[in-house]
């Protein structure tokens, strides 16, 4: 069965990632096909345009593999020689809320709805350029008062109290990384791929440059917006930047393509600014959310193989061949609170601490 599934999988991987890449740039980019004025006549599939043939392939996805793990109701990050076991209440909340985050604020709202407000037929949508930002998030926080209040405000207290739980049970890039990672392919992918060398986490500083890149950007269009002195130029020279190298190139192609190469995770750890700014946020602000380890520890490592982001979990577990309550947050690691280690451990040797939990222990 292994060999008939590892050749099933090379099948997958001759296709997955040639098609990723026609399917980002008819989508990102149709007018490298077509002109612009036969972009809807082209790719517009019984009316319905791109962006939603796309979210609606990408929800089915998320969606499916999110209800698979519920409804078997198996711990699908254990040490696969040990006995199944039901998923934690964690884990349930985590996959319930993947679930309906991405099928109501991620596809119902944004392109059902809509429909239907304006009075037009369902399957006669007008052409609208795809969002080439989609990747950078943060510049929303420089375009409205509302983005401006959610990236600077709401995300720090969020960070603070339950660290980048956002990145692994709200974000539609993060949907897709859980509801694949938690599958038998995407589990191989994440032990098997996933950089843990020194080198792959001395590259995390990628994301940094990325969001210095991203808040330069935004300014300027706030500079823009007010006309005072941003050069247009420089604006388009950015802009142009962003959409080829960071929106496609890196979220897209990489973000994704990249999954059976590289692991589930490679946008959130090195590209994604938003995960950056909270890591930056949880850092500064000493983070209440963090991963305990107790006296329990036997070092068998399931927990650093596990993780998405590649972090040696086992080293703030066990060091010296023997357990340490050790902890570990924002203020050392990348960490998403994904849950994944806590999950992977037989012994139960891992628990969430976080500002709620010390109140009630005390």
């Amino acid at each position: 069965m292994s060999h008939i599934q590892s050749h099933q999988e090379k099948i997958f991987l001759g296709i997955f990632l040639p098609l990723i890449i026609i399917l980002y740039l008819v989508y990102k980019f149709p007018t490298l096909f077509v002109p612009l004025e036969q972009v809807r006549e082209t790719f517009y599939f019984l009316g319905k345009s791109t962006s939603f043939w796309y979210a609606t392939v990408y929800t089915g996805i998320v969606c499916f593999f999110s209800l698979k793990v519920l409804i078997q109701n198996i711990n699908p990050y254990r040490i696969s020689n040990t006995k199944p076991i039901a998923l934690s209440t964690y884990q349930r909340a985590k996959f319930l809320s993947i679930f309906l985050s991405q099928l109501c604020l991620f596809y119902i709202i944004p392109f059902i709805i809509p429909a239907f407000q304006e009075g037009r037929s369902f399957f006669n949508d007008p052409y609208h350029a795809v969002n080439k930002d989609a990747y950078i998030y943060i510049y929303n926080g420089f375009t409205s008062i509302g983005g401006l209040i959610y990236i600077f405000f709401v995300v720090p207290i969020l960070t603070w109290f339950v660290g980048k739980r956002y990145c692994s049970w709200f974000c539609a890039c993060g949907n897709l990384a859980e509801a694949v990672g938690a599958t038998k392919w995407g589990q191989q992918w994440v032990r098997n791929y996933t950089p843990r060398s020194q080198m792959a986490k001395k590259l995390e500083w990628l994301q940094f440059v990325i969001l210095m890149f991203v808040v330069a950007y935004g300014f300027l269009l706030f500079l823009d917006l007010w006309q005072i002195f941003a050069a247009t130029s420089l604006i388009t020279a950015m802009y142009k930047v962003q959409i080829f190298a960071i929106d496609f190139m890196f979220g897209a192609i990489i973000g994704v393509g990249a999954y059976p190469l590289l692991g589930t995770r490679i946008w959130c750890r090195y590209g994604c600014p938003l995960a950056q700014l909270m890591k930056l946020f949880g850092k500064f602000s000493l983070s209440q959310a963090r991963i305990q380890a107790n006296s329990d520890c036997k070092g068998i490592g399931a927990c650093s193989k596990v993780c998405p982001m590649g972090i040696d979990v086992k080293s703030f577990a066990f060091q010296n061949k023997q357990a340490r309550e050790g902890i570990y947050g924002l203020s050392q690691t990348p960490c998403i609170s994904c849950g994944s280690c806590i999950s992977a451990c037989p012994i139960q040797a891992l628990t969430f601490k976080t500002l709620l939990s010390q109140r009630k222990s005390s």
